[in-house]
């Protein structure tokens, strides 16, 4: 297995947990959900509330960014390696590195707001992950 592989595939399985999660939390599911959002220092609140529309959307999104990688991550294709799909793996990429780098508030490496449950995590698991799957992106685009 390469390293290109080997990165294409692990995406794959941190892509389809990170999806079914997101469906347990549309399902109604709890575990995780207090520390996924930004909270407000002061009260320790929810500084934005998706719904379930919302969280279903990014549910997809992340489906549908596992099953575009299980594709490229294959040794054939059913309509061939088309050259514009790499694009989409460099969108992806460059999506997850603007995560990690943050909104200057609340998330990611610029964040300032870092003493909340959430900020912890973030800091400690969601924005290394975000930097991990964005260079991950990149690199594959490189080499694919």
């Amino acid at each position: 297995m390469t390293m290109v592989n080997a990165f294409l595939w692990l995406n794959v399985l941190v892509f389809a947990f990170l999806s079914g999660l997101h469906l347990y939390w549309v399902l109604g599911g709890k575990w995780a959900l207090t520390n996924a959002l930004p909270q407000n220092p002061e009260n320790h609140q929810p500084v934005m509330n998706p719904g379930k529309a919302g969280t279903f959307l990014v549910a997809l999104a992340l489906l549908f960014f596992a099953l575009f990688t299980t594709a490229l991550a294959l040794p054939f294709t059913f309509s061939g390696r088309i050259f514009s799909n790499t694009y989409v793996l460099l969108g992806i990429g460059i999506l997850f590195l603007l995560r990690a780098a943050g909104d200057f508030k609340y998330v990611g490496l610029s964040k300032k707001i870092k003493t909340t449950s959430f900020a912890k995590w973030d800091s400690k698991l969601y924005t290394p992950l975000c930097l991990y799957i964005g260079l991950s992106n990149l690199i594959c685009f490189e080499f694919i």
